[in-house]
């Protein structure tokens, strides 16, 4: 049956029908689960079971699919999801979308029963958010003097989105069950903030300008000032009151610490505070604003490298697996906290199909190695970034999306007891016509999957596109200031 994600439970009658032609039951069960839902499709009757509008919900995306397919089977459907948790990410950073390219992407990650919008607003390329508190931040931190990014148009590049227009996406969402998450990054990826309100760097007397490439920037936020936390609670305070749901999302990854290693104030903090390295201060920083947003009512998630000081708990924050060499997130996992799978090598779509083809990111296990049966029970979900450092227009954005997008929401909601990959190619393929009525372009059957030799000339060329000897430099000495 035409139907994606696939269920997790069908069992096919002998007879057809018009789903058109058919009238709808609604039945309330008060013991089922919010997600989950039953169908039974009679000669004439459709009847829909769920404890609420949630599940209601679901099981109308699935009969719009069935009915988009022709005559259905008659069949009964009982379903709910693998993960709670079944998130995609938009970075709007580094080239914004339009509101309504990101309503069309809202609504087809929907159709596939994803809930959770990640949204990336400020990076060190670009502060999307309108900001009443912190002016600056929007006549500064949301231009870069040129496009950037190795394209030859010169022209400023930059924008924001209203407190209004980011509402009215939240308004959108909820139509749609999908919690929006913002995210705010810190200290790290704050290029934009410091060009904006320099006295927040270490340096004195610094000019740091918007980033106009990619890379890791060695200029992060001084942790060491007590003006810079205020600076932060203040942002984060605006940030709370704008968008209602119960996270925020404060990165913390890619935070080189050379500049703190020199500051002054950076190192009294790490003495007063008896802390043991810069390490560490990231560790005491991120604990300084997940005690504030705890005080708001918020939670925090952060990147995976959060980690790193161990310092944060596993009450302090949802982490993000994107990339974590040390098996950090499995210990956390173990011991109690709470971990969303986002591999860098299986789940971001901002890379080709020829370092990461649809079967590659199909396949992916979210009970990532190193986890015990109680870290297991752990991982919350699943999630899908598309960065956009080389996406720059909804169509080139459109094509890394899907259907990889549509594999990660089958991972979400489908056991991997159920889940067949050859199946998945015919029904992601029939979703190809309704994405288009959305103005998605779904990547075509031949570029889902390439050949050894092809896989090899675009990895070659996608490294060399993106080797940038200073940024090489940072990550590979984070603590130390060296430059060419």
């Amino acid at each position: 049956m035409n139907i994606t994600p696939k269920p997790n439970f069908i069992q096919v009658f002998s007879g057809e029908c018009w789903l058109k032609d058919n009238k709808t039951t609604y039945i309330t069960d008060e013991k089922m689960k919010d997600e989950a839902y039953t169908i039974e499709i009679n000669d004439g009757e459709t009847i829909i079971t769920s404890k609420g509008e949630k599940g209601k919900y679901y099981a109308e995306l699935t009969l719009a699919q069935l009915e988009r397919a022709g005559k259905t089977p008659l069949c009964k459907i009982e379903d709910e999801p693998e993960f709670a948790y079944r998130g995609f990410m938009i970075d709007s950073a580094r080239h914004m979308q339009t509101i309504d390219e990101i309503k069309a992407y809202i609504t087809a990650a929907a159709s596939f029963k994803m809930n959770v919008f990640h949204w990336h607003l400020c990076d060190d390329q670009g502060y999307r958010i309108e900001s009443e508190k912190y002016p600056n931040l929007n006549k500064i931190g949301s231009y870069r003097k040129c496009h950037g990014f190795k394209s030859d148009n010169m022209e400023p590049y930059g924008g924001y989105f209203t407190k209004d227009e980011i509402r009215d996406v939240i308004a959108f969402c909820k139509e749609k069950y999908i919690d929006v998450i913002p995210e705010i990054d810190m200290p790290g990826h704050t290029c934009a903030i410091i060009a904006s309100y320099p006295e927040l760097t270490c340096r004195s007397n610094a000019t740091v300008e918007v980033a106009t490439d990619g890379g890791i920037f060695r200029d992060i936020l001084c942790a060491g000032k007590d003006s810079t936390l205020e600076f932060c609670y203040g942002l984060l305070d605006e940030i709370a009151d704008l968008f209602p749901g119960e996270y925020i999302h404060l990165g913390g990854d890619e935070a080189p610490k050379a500049r703190w290693c020199e500051c002054a104030d950076c190192q009294k903090r790490i003495k007063d505070n008896n802390l043991k390295n810069e390490e560490e201060l990231q560790g005491w920083f991120t604990q300084m604003m997940i005690a504030h947003l705890r005080e708001r009512g918020k939670k925090v998630i952060c990147w995976n490298e959060s980690l790193h000081s161990g310092l944060i708990g596993k009450d302090d924050s949802i982490i993000c697996n994107w990339m974590d060499r040390k098996n950090y997130c499995s210990d956390f996992a173990n011991k109690g906290g709470k971990v969303i799978a986002e591999d860098f090598y299986h789940y971001y779509l901002d890379y080709e199909y020829g370092m990461t083809p649809l079967k590659k990111t199909y396949e992916y296990n979210p009970y990532f190695d190193g986890l015990n049966s109680e870290g297991e029970k752990n991982i919350l979900g699943v999630e899908t970034p598309i960065w956009t450092e080389n996406v720059k227009n909804f169509d080139r954005m459109s094509y890394m999306c899907f259907p990889r997008l549509i594999a990660v929401a089958e991972a979400g909601w489908t056991r991997r007891s159920n889940k067949d990959y050859a199946d998945f190619k015919v029904r992601v393929e029939n979703q190809r016509e309704s994405l288009a009525s959305l103005g998605i372009k779904q990547a075509d059957k031949k570029c889902w999957d390439p050949g050894v030799l092809v896989r090899g000339k675009i990895i070659l060329g996608r490294l060399k596109s993106i080797l940038n000897p200073q940024a090489i430099l940072v990550f590979l000495f984070p603590n130390k200031n060296i430059d060419l």
